[in-house]
């Protein structure tokens, strides 16, 4: 279209432009300023702004015929999202900031358990990894007995948030649980200097006679960049994750098994990763609106090693694995103007052999007692059979058979029998 076209014609062009440069955006183009003159309109359609928008994105990803490579390129652009958010939220929430001393926390431990004998404190100046294998926060803490039968837990920490107001701490969000009129456990949180205080009252039954204990614990604050980090991150993950799909479409566009096969590893990983992916969110979410987190560990807890995040996401990691070694074997047919031959599909023995891993994996976790991860890995193992089988069986064999060519025959190489 010449740069003179009147202006109303630019909201084709701008439309035609979701599509990847090429001939089909020209003859589109073309087509819609035919109907538009035509029917004397000088703007697009809402019917025609639709259907480009939902045509465009199988374009620009290689399939222009596939409806299900916007949900594969959505999956996989969420879970890069994930992962490159969670390492940008690491990056920028990990920090050197000081924490309590014993004498700070014995002035802490004046407000909130007075007439307690204060125990050894518990330090751990980096994140650390529980014995029930969650990553927690790095952080002083004390466990105590009640000094005293406390009969009342709320007005206790009444007392106790006052305490802390006056001593210029800024009080959070309180939570309780056990029955709404006995509770078995609060818990205060109070932000000052950098630090979050997190102060648990528990009973040991709902019963006030049968005592009690406190747990304290003072930790770093998120840094403030922290949310910005993680959103910056989510988004350039996203867009890397849109282009790899696009990259991996394009590549396995020849071999259907593959297409295929690599389709239904990115549901199931992303699929498997939806869990963590929720938490974090919500966690990002608390973090975005009272400043800091309200669980024990960060919403970046599965990037440590021996964090049982990392054991749930093992069913991703292997399915991303697989994924890696399919796209290593597909290869884009070469000039075949030489006499070269095209390289054959990806045969179905890959597929059986990473549902065979999987279900060897699901039998060796169930048996040495991790039944969370072989349940994943036992159900993934077959679905991917299940899904595999009825491509093969609509799709048919996938190695062409040999072709004699002559001179003038007019096949080009990569040309299937």
């Amino acid at each position: 279209m010449s740069p003179g076209r009147p202006a109303p014609y630019r909201r084709f062009r701008l439309l035609a432009r979701t599509y990847p440069a090429g001939p089909r955006r020209a003859e589109l183009l073309d087509t819609m300023l035919m109907a538009a003159q035509d029917a004397g309109r000088r703007g697009p359609t809402a019917r025609e702004i639709v259907d480009v928008l939902r045509h465009a994105p199988r374009a620009r990803l290689g399939r222009p015929g596939n409806r299900m490579v916007v949900a594969v390129a959505v999956a996989v652009a969420v879970l890069c999202g994930f992962v490159t958010a969670s390492l940008t939220a690491r990056l920028f929430g990990e920090t050197d900031r000081p924490l309590p001393t014993a004498a700070e926390m014995a002035g802490i431990a004046e407000l909130v358990t007075p007439g307690a004998v204060l125990p050894p404190l518990e330090r751990h100046d980096r994140v650390f990894v529980n014995g029930n294998g969650e990553a927690q926060f790095s952080q002083v803490r004390y466990q105590v007995d009640h000094p005293a039968a406390i009969p009342d837990l709320r007005a206790y920490d009444a007392e106790v948030s006052e305490k802390l107001a006056a001593a210029g701490w800024r009080l959070g969000p309180t939570s309780y649980s056990g029955h709404a009129d006995r509770p078995t456990r609060e818990t205060l949180t109070a932000t000052r200097d950098g630090w979050v205080l997190t102060f648990d009252n528990n009973h040991h039954s709902s019963e006030p006679t049968s005592g009690g204990w406190f747990e304290v614990s003072v930790r770093r604050i998120e840094p403030a960049g922290m949310p910005v980090g993680f959103a910056a991150g989510a988004l350039l993950g996203m867009v890397s994750g849109w282009f790899l799909t696009g990259w991996a479409s394009r590549r396995s566009e020849r071999h259907p098994t593959a297409s295929g096969i690599l389709a239904l590893l990115a549901l199931l990983a992303t699929g498997n990763a939806a869990f963590l992916i929720s938490y974090a969110v919500r966690d990002y979410l608390t973090v975005a609106d009272q400043g800091f987190s309200g669980n024990e560990g960060p919403l970046w807890s599965w990037t440590v090693f021996g964090d049982e995040g990392l054991l749930i996401l093992t069913p991703t990691i292997l399915a991303v694995v697989v994924a890696a070694v399919v796209l290593a074997l597909c290869r884009r047919p070469r000039d075949t103007t030489g006499g070269q031959p095209a390289p054959r599909s990806v045969p179905p023995r890959v597929g059986w052999t990473a549902v065979s891993v999987a279900f060897g994996l699901a039998v060796i976790t169930t048996c040495t007692g991790m039944g969370y991860l072989g349940c994943n890995l036992f159900v993934a193992a077959l679905v991917m059979a299940i899904v595999l089988k009825m491509h093969l069986a609509r799709n048919g064999p996938t190695a062409a058979p040999p072709l004699t060519r002559g001179q003038g025959s007019g096949l080009p190489d990569d040309q299937p029998g």
